[in-house]
């Protein structure tokens, strides 16, 4: 099951193992602190425990897995990293009239339990989650604002989720139950990975205006030379891009994904090869300058802009 339907499936049936696939942490954290609110009423401090399990024997982890709960109908055990020899183990345990719940964290070799699919969320199911995390405080957010939130928070589960806090407790304390454009746009700033996907963006597209706007916007949080360095290493890279056909030694060199290098290469179709060669080689005679004293780093951005 995905993440987000963990809460409603608690409520339906509770399993005495849950093993969670993907790698994003918060996910991962916020599983680990839904199980806990869901299952530990009492004595948290003896009912719930965390252990890594690498370090550890199958006898501890079964002296765990056999404790009795104090005054309490659960308890929750959650192990990370199991060696070969405790997820056998744990596969042939007999869970049958247990009071403890384990769930498990980087175990494929683990084969019993509900799946918790903690893997980066779509964007659907990201909406989803800001719809139910407003709904429980009986707010609603307008179409446009759910999209800003979003793309500002480059679909980051811990960004986003700090967000709605703050624009939870904004919409509450001013009586308000409709967050619009207005309310996020005004409380939440997009993230650097965001903005700079949006400038090489407008490069890629030759869109002058939004480029221009995109670095009046960058220069109000970031000096004129973090800016230059951003668009430097961009150039650089498309620059390698052009010149290399080797996907694969590519993907070496510039530690990119293979979809990052398709696109990439999208573009240098569309835009020419002597475009970004061209931009890059602008960006090292303008570095030179500033290095000699020439020129400044806000001077040599906005020529590099224009």
């Amino acid at each position: 099951m995905k993440f987000i339907e963990l809460n409603k499936n608690l409520k339906n049936r509770i399993e005495n193992v849950y093993k969670i696939i993907g790698d994003d942490s918060f996910l991962i954290r916020q599983t680990i602190i839904n199980l806990k609110k869901f299952l530990i009423k009492e004595f948290e401090e003896f009912n719930y425990i965390k252990l890594d399990a690498d370090k550890m024997k199958v006898d501890e982890i079964e002296a765990n897995l056999l404790t009795i709960p104090i005054s309490n109908n659960y308890r929750l055990v959650v192990i990370e990293n199991p060696n070969s020899e405790i997820c056998k183990f744990i596969n042939n345990f007999d869970f049958t009239d247990s009071s403890t719940v384990l769930l498990a964290i980087n175990a494929d070799k683990i084969s019993v339990g509900e799946v918790v699919d903690c893997n980066k969320l779509d964007r659907k199911d990201i909406s989803n989650y800001i719809l139910n995390y407003l709904g429980k405080l009986h707010l609603s957010i307008h179409e446009q604002a759910l999209d800003y939130l979003i793309d500002a928070c480059s679909s980051d589960m811990a960004k986003i989720n700090n967000e709605l806090n703050k624009i939870g407790s904004y919409a509450l304390g001013e009586n308000i139950q409709v967050i619009d454009l207005n309310i996020v746009t005004n409380m939440v700033s997009y993230s650097s990975e965001y903005v700079i996907y949006m400038l090489t963006n407008a490069i890629d597209n030759k869109d002058y205006t939004s480029y221009q706007t995109i670095i009046n916007q960058m220069n109000k949080s970031q000096t004129a030379a973090e800016i230059f360095s951003y668009m430097g290493k961009y150039f650089r890279r498309m620059q390698y891009i052009s010149i290399d056909k080797n996907d694969d030694e590519l993907i070496k060199i510039l530690n990119l994904k293979p979809y990052a290098i398709k696109i990439s290469r999208q573009n240098i179709a569309k835009n020419g090869v002597k475009y970004y060669i061209n931009l890059y080689q602008k960006y090292v005679d303008l570095d030179y300058k500033i290095k000699s004293g020439e020129i400044s780093a806000k001077n040599a951005l906005y020529e590099l802009v224009f």
